[in-house]
This record gives structure tokens, C-alpha cells and sequence, in this order.
């Protein structure tokens, strides 16, 4: 392959007659996906909010407490079960962590971290990690649903959450790959040309 035509080689879609031959093998430290799923879960968990100190205000049965998602959704196995063939039956503990805002006074927010857990049966071999950082909440609503009399400054809220979870078992390697060398930019345009389309979500 003359010096000519390696250097027309760049990223997008191979011509009809097909892609050269690579030129090099090189070694690369990569997360390798073992494997993947995703599903969506709706729950419902009770949290308590203090009005003396958390929430300084009034609030009745029914009030509607805003609810957003705070942070990266973390898993930790917590069991794990051989299902042959290299695949394995895993217990996940899911935790999705919170703010809720005061709707009186917006500067006012608790953190919470609600959690369950998931059964999986996936292709992770020991050692290797599974990971949900790309979890996400589709929805989350709360309510105030107790509010004790006389004292008593806490208030019962109940939220209602769905959760997109995503889960992949990853571990870093080392992989031989082959390759045409380095990338190298070409140069900007006062046109952009055309993009490749925004992957879809996972969850809907």
C-alpha cells in the first residue's frame, strides 16, 4: 500500500469496494463491555422531613414536594450465583439519590438516597465489576401524605419514582486491535458537514 493512499484513510464509512487492509497492530488500554441490559423499574419509598430544621414551614396532607435526581445511581453486588456458561445470576443493591426541594422557599433541600434491588443474569466473569452509573430517573414525584399533630415537628412525604437502569459489567484490558496509525484533524470549514445521528435512549 503506497504512503498516498494510507494517508487518505479517515474516520466515517467505508467506500463500496471496502476498507484497506490495516497497516499496524497496536495495543490499547480499553473498558471492555462483557455484557449489558437495561430495564425500567417504578417504586415507591417513604422519607421523613423534619420541620424545625429541614423544612421550616407548614405543610398540609397533599402538598406537593419537588423531586430531582442528584448524582450518579451506584450498584454494590451482593450476591452472586454461577448460571453455567459463563454467565452468572446477580443481586444488585441499587441506591438513586435525591434532592428535595422546599416549594416554600426553594433555598431549603434534604438529600435522600432511596434503594432496592435487582436480580440480573448476565455474562460476568468474576473480577469483573457491574457498573449503573448510566442509570437514570425518568420521573419522581413527592407528597406529603402524614402530617402529625400537636409537637411532633416531622412530616411523611412519599415519593414515586422511575428508574431507567442500566447495567454493564466493565473491566479495563489491554486489546490488540488493528489500525491505520494516528488520527489526524483535518482542516475546519466554514460549512459543517454531516454529523452522525444522537444515539437513542435506552429507556422510554
Amino acid at each position: 500500500m503506497s504512503d498516498a493512499k494510507v494517508a487518505q484513510i479517515s474516520p466515517g464509512v467505508c467506500p463500496p469496494e471496502g476498507c484497506p487492509p490495516p497497516t499496524r497492530i497496536e495495543c490499547i488500554v480499553v473498558d471492555k463491555v462483557y455484557d449489558s441490559c437495561f430495564q425500567v423499574h417504578d417504586i415507591s419509598r417513604d422519607t421523613t422531613i423534619s420541620t424545625a430544621t429541614e423544612f421550616t414551614d407548614t405543610f398540609v396532607e397533599g402538598d406537593i414536594i419537588p423531586c430531582a435526581q442528584t448524582g450518579d445511581i451506584t450498584c454494590q453486588e451482593v450476591g452472586r450465583v454461577d448460571a453455567g456458561g459463563g454467565f452468572f445470576t446477580i443481586t444488585l443493591l441499587i441506591s438513586v439519590p435525591v434532592t428535595l426541594t422546599n416549594p416554600k422557599d426553594t433555598t431549603e433541600t434534604v438529600q435522600r438516597t432511596f434503594t432496592f434491588t435487582k436480580t440480573v443474569t448476565l455474562c460476568c466473569p468474576p473480577g469483573v465489576n457491574p457498573d449503573c452509573s448510566e442509570s437514570t430517573v425518568i420521573f419522581c414525584s413527592c407528597i406529603v401524605t402524614n402530617v402529625p399533630s400537636g409537637y411532633d415537628p416531622t412530616i411523611t412525604v412519599t415519593c414515586t419514582l422511575q428508574v431507567c437502569v442500566v447495567v454493564k459489567c466493565i473491566l479495563e484490558v489491554q486489546l490488540l486491535v488493528p489500525s491505520y496509525g494516528f488520527c489526524v484533524p483535518a482542516p475546519c470549514v466554514t460549512l459543517p458537514g454531516v454529523c452522525p445521528p444522537t444515539p437513542p435512549a435506552q429507556c422510554f
